[in-house]
């Protein structure tokens, strides 16, 4: 598929979530929009990368593969000696391999990246589980609230026309996002959440036997692992101890090989055993700049 084809795919899917998104959902319409963007979401992320370079969004992308993949169109000679494939595999990279690959050419998808793994986890549940682990709840709250903000950030930086996107939904969608952040001011209260942690871990901090048990806990799950998951040190918003950022994997399927591989790994959770602290929603994450582990070269997996 070409970067128009990529495109052209994601508004269509993102228009068909449109109608159905709105503050409160029933479980059905929820289900609905939330297949339909995520797909859309999918088509976006490798229109990201198709309209780099094409290659990068096939599966293999070696020459041998590509060449007949992308532009046999082109090809003038005939092969004799075997350089490319008589049968390339048309295969593309999945949501996960995508993403981690378009935050790499795209500010849109880096901020949105703790958004963009929930939401790929909604799309494995309805893909791949059932559907009663799907959080209706927060499902509903990612696309009222930020589904909109999603797709305009990656817009803005490609110059796209986000109202192709949503349609006769445009307004009404934006204005929803707009009234549930000003309504919920997110900001403010995570910063009153923090202040509070804060006050906790002052009447705590002359407390010996706390804090050595603290400490204990905390450098006893630094010092372990398991097989995929990692501990590693994170410096706490609110009382500015040592907090514990659990880092798992981000896993996708090579249907040759059959076996599973390792495309990136993310912030789970923050939590901290001095002030108790604890971070796991996409928005907490982001608004302590969780990622920002990933910048201090960890060996992180």
């Amino acid at each position: 598929m070409t970067a128009s084809e990529f495109l052209a795919d994601a508004k269509k899917l993102i228009l068909m979530s449109c109608n159905d998104i709105a503050e409160q959902m029933n479980e059905l319409e929820v289900i609905h929009a939330t297949t339909f963007f995520s797909l859309g979401i999918e088509r976006l992320l490798k229109f990201v990368l198709a309209d780099i370079n094409a290659v990068f969004v096939l599966t293999s992308g070696d020459f041998k593969n590509a060449a007949p993949c992308l532009y046999k169109h082109k090809f003038v000679n005939g092969d004799q000696h075997g350089v490319t494939s008589s049968k390339p595999d048309t295969d593309v990279v999945s949501f996960r391999v995508a993403m981690q690959r378009a935050l790499i050419f795209s500010t849109g998808v880096k901020e949105n990246s703790q958004l963009l793994f929930s939401l790929a986890n909604y799309r494995d549940i309805l893909a791949h589980r059932p559907l009663s682990e799907l959080d209706i709840v927060k499902a509903n709250r990612l696309l009222a609230k930020d589904g909109y903000k999603l797709v305009n950030d990656i817009c803005s930086e490609r110059s796209l026309p986000v109202q192709d996107f949503f349609g006769a939904n445009h307004d009404r969608l934006r204005d929803l996002s707009r009234k549930i952040q000003n309504e919920e001011d997110f900001s403010r209260a995570m910063a009153s959440r923090i202040e509070q942690h804060k006050t906790l871990w002052l009447g705590r901090a002359s407390q010996p036997e706390f804090i050595k048990q603290a400490n204990d806990i905390t450098q006893s799950l630094l010092a372990s692992s398991g097989h995929d998951f990692s501990y590693v040190s994170f410096t706490c918003p609110a009382c500015a101890q040592e907090a514990v950022a659990r880092i798992e994997p981000d896993y996708d399927y090579d249907k040759v090989e059959k076996i599973s591989y390792v495309t990136g790994v993310f912030v789970d959770s923050i939590n901290c055993y001095y002030c108790g602290l604890n971070l796991q929603d996409y928005e907490e994450l982001n608004y302590v700049d969780a990622n920002s582990i990933f910048e201090d070269g960890h060996d992180l997996i």
